[in-house]
């Protein structure tokens, strides 16, 4: 389903997106990401920013990647978020749960086969309300095809990055 600026997402809708731009596979670096105080392991760069500095809630509100502006910024568990409006800002700081994206900005696809894998914010898709980023367009059409299946998935492995200590999950990588 298409949506336009003009229309805003209802829960119910699903939106897919590759932002028009050729891909590149990424691998993730997970030497970048952080875990945040008590708190899950985060897709942030350097600088402790989330989605590469796109707008969390142009993606409900607008349908597509809107990259923010550094100066207009909010902290929600442990990351940095840019919004491209002041208007956007607000909206995430009422309820930021609604807005920031699942697995804490890592792929969607790669989540639900055991990885944290980096994510590309313009190949995303939005489900039942939530935001979820993808790698790439195939990673993207393969978690999109069955959506509720994967995103069970996906939630399973996620509980592992969740816990501050988790011996399962450290046999699970090796170490």
């Amino acid at each position: 389903m298409t949506t336009h600026a003009a229309e805003p997402l209802q829960a119910s809708q699903t939106v897919y997106s590759n932002g028009g731009e050729p891909m590149q596979l990424a691998q993730a670096d997970t030497a970048g990401s952080v875990k945040a105080k008590n708190g899950p392991k985060l897709n942030v760069d350097a600088n402790g920013v989330i989605l590469k500095g796109y707008d969390p809630v142009a993606y409900f509100k607008q349908g597509k990647a809107v990259k923010g502006k550094p100066s207009i910024r909010s902290t929600y568990n442990g990351a940095i978020y840019l919004f491209a409006s002041q208007a956007d800002k607000d909206d995430f700081d009422k309820s930021p749960e609604k807005f920031a994206p699942q697995y804490g900005g890592f792929c969607a696809y790669s989540m639900s086969r055991h990885r944290a894998a980096d994510s590309d914010p313009n190949v995303f898709f939005i489900h039942k309300g939530k935001l979820y980023v993808c790698t790439n367009q195939k990673g993207l059409k393969i978690f999109s095809s069955d959506p509720d299946a994967n995103i069970k998935k996906a939630d399973d492995n996620w509980q592992l990055y969740e816990l501050p200590s988790s011996p399962g999950f450290r046999r699970y990588q090796g170490s």
